[in-house]
């Protein structure tokens, strides 16, 4: 099973963003919130690290009801899993786990990286990330920074939307393809999961080269609408899940 390579494409423009705050580190945004750094930060930077703690396999199993041993492990940006049989496909992640320095810093990141945005305002921003990108810690060889510029160049420019999310840590909003953004304390930190039907093949019958990639990626945009109630209410659950475990 390949992951989708669309499933990154937010992760790619969060990592933008928080090379736009670690050149100024947190004190920027510190700064720009009015709060130092509090005593009350629950979390330490080592959090970070810990995505396949927090988001184990017996916990994906015990979310969606799948085999602990039958799931895939891949540590891709933070940490996902995948499994399959004959009818139906898992997908569960963690990714773009922060700490930062204060919860106001914190909160200041979460309202940015959940602004909804026009179609114009995705194009500028995508743009900026793929200028950002070499300043990224965690894509930390050239390969991998060429990569991401690439997906971001590939990638259809739409307007984004948010919406909030009751429940989950102390902010929690769902973007409209069903990625959750969640904040607990000084902790940020990105979820996505969809256990469901798999994808329908596209028919290419009948079509030339030319034309198989533009049915492709029209087939895609078309499964991703029709999957993206499954997947935000798949996400919201896991993020839940995880919140109860911190």
């Amino acid at each position: 099973m390949k992951l989708s390579l669309k499933r990154f494409i937010p992760m790619l423009l969060v990592l933008g963003l928080v090379a736009c705050q670690d050149s100024g580190s947190d004190d920027a945004v510190q700064a720009a919130s009015g709060s130092a750094p509090s005593a009350a930060a629950r979390f330490d930077r080592e959090m970070g690290k810990k995505g396949c703690e927090l988001l184990s396999a017996e916990l994906v199993a015990a979310t969606f009801g799948v085999p602990a041993d039958a799931l895939r492990q891949f540590k891709v940006m933070g940490c996902r899993y995948t499994w399959e049989d004959d009818e139906q496909t898992l997908e569960a992640g963690i990714s773009m786990l922060r700490a930062s320095a204060s919860e106001a810093g914190a909160a200041e990141w979460f309202a940015n990286a959940t602004r909804s945005r026009s179609a114009e305002e995705m194009k500028a921003e995508m743009d900026k990330v793929a200028g950002q990108l070499d300043k990224s810690e965690q894509l930390d060889t050239e390969l991998k920074k060429s990569t991401a510029k690439s997906l971001l160049q590939a990638v259809d420019v739409k307007a984004v939307t948010f919406e909030d999310v009751a429940d989950v840590g102390d902010e929690a909003r769902v973007s409209d393809e069903g990625t959750v953004y969640v904040r607990v304390d000084n902790l940020t930190f990105m979820v996505s999961a969809y256990k469901g039907a798999k994808a329908p093949q596209p028919d290419f019958q009948g079509a030339d080269l030319n034309k198989m990639a533009a049915i492709a990626q029209e087939h895609a945009a078309r499964w991703a609408i029709e999957s993206a109630p499954q997947r935000k209410a798949d996400s919201i659950r896991l993020a839940g899940a995880i919140v109860d475990k911190l």
